[in-house]
């Protein structure tokens, strides 16, 4: 199960593990809402699915230690109810583990971050090709940078569908505003407005620090607006070097610098900074990329990512949960037909209204996101929703390792040991460091 010289089990998850889940709650599985999932209904128009007529084994494995309760509620029992006749199986157990056990996996499914270390490690990848064209599936209704996405990280080959999406946005505690004095974020605003509203906001009330603006840099460089790759995927190498990534981290010290602190290492925490936003309610605005929103007992709102200079308009890259169908599967046929009805309007229309982001392009569906859940009520949902969202850039099993040298030059920098371009030049030499130590 080698890959071309990569050593197995050296592959960290290549895009927002350890350090993106801390900044963003737990990523996907943490930002999943309470509620029951859709009852199963038909599919897409147009897609020739076939419903079983004779019991169908079909075990469904999850690469994000999702448990069986969450499982059936969010997608178990709408296969059910769709598919009575298949006998469906779900575990969550270390992978290596359930293939030396010879479990018969027919369908996974995590988010991309899994990519590598689920699916391609493994060497249980299947282009979905050929069954998708057999059943007159259409990708005309999915937004088209998922899709995407999957084709790039398979060289071409699609071998997964996308099921439901994080979102993204930046959060803002309403109470602080009001406390303060200071107009609520908008829509459409510039990183540059950001920078002057993070300053405003920015103060020393009470004896208590307040902060104008906190996030992950590591999580914004993973979902950067600009498309552009940490490691160039032809030759391996970083790229953190080139001017358009130096920019792009200048855009975030801009912002943090904005506010005339002399920050400390306690400070820049990822987590610690979440807790600013969240449990203490001293940061004023915070930019959340994996689908995290604040506790119900927080009073929020939200607006779009703001736009860089070089980007109008564009988002963050999409961060989806993909399902693909196993290449060791015997039951590849139905596997893919429960993947497809999962991306139907009549799963998908419920689903988002639960709070599980569609991965429909329509923007009325988009606009019914976690309509039946109350934490949603009154907020302005769709500015979690890109209008445009950036061109996936190129996956490495090194994205992970790109994200945490990048968040360490960050840091490096913000806490004055070194100058910027000494920064990203020293992390671009540590992550080449780190890829020829795990293809070697």
């Amino acid at each position: 199960m080698k890959k071309k010289g990569i050593r197995r089990g050296s592959i960290v998850a290549p895009l927002m593990l350890a350090l993106v889940l801390s900044a963003c709650g737990g990523g996907q599985q943490a930002a999943a809402p309470e509620g029951s999932a859709p009852q199963g209904s038909a599919p897409q128009e147009g897609t020739q699915l076939k419903v079983p007529s004779e019991p169908v084994p079909i075990t469904v494995y999850s690469n994000n230690k999702m448990t069986e309760e969450a499982f059936n509620k969010q997608y178990g029992d709408a296969i059910r109810s769709k598919f009575p006749n298949v006998k469906l199986t779900f575990t969550s157990d270390v992978l290596k583990d359930t293939i030396a056990a010879k479990v018969p996996i027919d369908i996974m499914f995590g988010s991309i971050g899994t990519f590598f270390t689920h699916l391609y490690d493994f060497e249980l990848q299947y282009d979905l090709s050929e069954l998708a064209k057999s059943r007159g599936y259409s990708f005309d209704k999915l937004e088209p940078t998922m899709v995407d996405l999957q084709r790039k990280l398979g060289g071409g080959k699609l071998y997964g569908l996308p099921v439901w999406t994080a979102t993204s946005g930046l959060f803002y505690n309403k109470d602080l505003f009001d406390k303060f004095g200071q107009p609520y974020p908008k829509d459409g605003m510039t990183w540059e407005e950001l920078a002057s509203l993070s300053k405003a906001m920015t103060r020393v009330e009470g004896g208590i620090q307040y902060y104008g603006y906190v996030t992950s840099p590591g999580a914004q460089m993973s979902t950067n607006q600009l498309g552009l790759d940490p490691v160039d995927p032809k030759t391996m190498k970083a790229n953190l070097t080139a001017e358009p990534w130096k920019q792009f981290m200048q855009n975030i010290v801009d912002v943090y610098k904005a506010a005339g602190l002399t920050y400390t290492k306690d400070e820049l925490d990822i987590a610690k900074s979440r807790n600013f936003f969240e449990k203490e309610s001293r940061a004023a605005m915070y930019t959340n990329f994996t689908g995290g929103t604040p506790l119900e007992t927080m009073n929020w709102d939200v607006v779009q990512v703001p736009s860089l200079p070089n980007a109008p308009g564009v988002g963050p890259q999409p961060y989806p949960n993909y399902w693909y169908v196993a290449s060791i599967s015997k039951q590849k046929e139905t596997a893919f037909d429960i993947i497809a009805f999962l991306t139907s309007e009549q799963f998908q229309i419920p689903h988002n209204k639960a709070g599980y982001a569609t991965v429909l392009k329509d923007p009325e569906i988009k606009k019914q996101y976690g309509q039946d859940m109350p934490k949603f009520q009154g907020k302005n949902v769709s500015a979690m929703f890109p209008k445009k969202s950036s061109a996936p850039m190129n996956y490495t099993p090194f994205a992970n390792d790109a994200q945490v040298e990048f968040q360490n030059a960050f840091l490096s920098h913000m806490l004055g040991e070194k100058d910027l371009n000494t920064a990203l030049r020293d992390a671009a030499e540590q992550l080449d460091k780190k890829i020829r130590e795990k293809t070697k």
